[in-house]
């Protein structure tokens, strides 16, 4: 499939910056219909004056629409994609448009969830924490900038992939490096979470140094093994709650 319109640099930037405020205007009846149709709105302001045309345009966007905030600019993009095919007169049905916004968008919305709500989000969260516990609060605001940065790349890149492959995104969303993506970030978040854990414990009581040593890595291997040892797949809130409730019970019990 060929890309028949433009999307420049300049085009890409203005819909980039708006697309981080897709959640601005969420609402309880359509959530982010407002913030999609914002998005995407520099890519209609570009085609000629068509007042019929352009009010085809909201309404169509209008609709009712939700999809996890972090990987929303392959949608984006691939929509953008879309417009431009149809403008050019390939055969893009409107129903096809909206197939595609709701079904990718709900697809997107459990890779997403899973590997920034529940794996990801989680690991960064222990990660400053355990860096705020050997003392270096400079080190957790670097860490925090890390995610920032590395985030915002994955929307810059996405919302140009969305654009390259139309429909043909499914292929990159098949890919398996998303399901490993997922199973590695969460073994980081637990394995962070026990070496906060024997951290903490180490912290709040008057042990030698080796010791201390000794429970970060007993939190280590706490961490890589209690996933191994759960057969049950709990959500990875869950398992984070609980680990961290049994690292405070554990310090305050000594």
């Amino acid at each position: 499939m060929t890309a028949h319109g433009g999307f420049d640099r300049k085009l890409r930037l203005r819909i980039f910056f708006r697309s981080l405020s897709l959640q601005a205007s969420w609402n309880h009846q359509r959530m982010q219909n407002l913030g999609l149709l914002f998005s995407l709105l520099p890519w209609l302001q570009r085609q000629p004056a068509d007042p019929n045309q352009n009010r085809l345009f909201c309404r169509r966007y209008f609709e009712f629409f939700n999809t996890n905030p972090y990987l929303a600019n392959f949608l984006i993009g691939g929509l953008v994609r879309l417009e431009d095919d149809r403008r050019a007169g390939v055969d893009v049905p409107l129903d096809l448009i909206a197939t595609y916004r709701d079904s990718l968008g709900r697809t997107l919305a459990s890779l997403g969830d899973q590997l920034f709500w529940l794996g990801l989000r989680p690991a960064l969260i222990m990660a400053v924490c355990l860096v705020a516990l050997t003392g270096h609060a400079l080190g957790s605001v670097l860490v925090i900038l890390a995610f920032a940065v590395m985030q915002l790349a994955v929307r810059w890149a996405a919302l140009g992939w969305g654009y390259a492959l139309g429909r043909d995104i499914l292929r990159l969303l098949r890919h398996p490096a998303w399901h490993r993506a997922i199973r590695a970030s969460k073994k980081i978040a637990m394995t962070l979470t026990g070496m906060v854990a024997g951290t903490y414990v180490a912290k709040v009581q008057d042990f030698s140094g080796v010791l201390a040593g000794d429970l970060v890595w007993v939190g280590v291997i706490l961490g890589i093994g209690l996933p191994l040892l759960i057969r049950k797949r709990l959500p990875g809130e869950i398992m984070l709650l609980a680990a961290t409730a049994l690292a405070l019970a554990a310090g305050f019990a000594i």
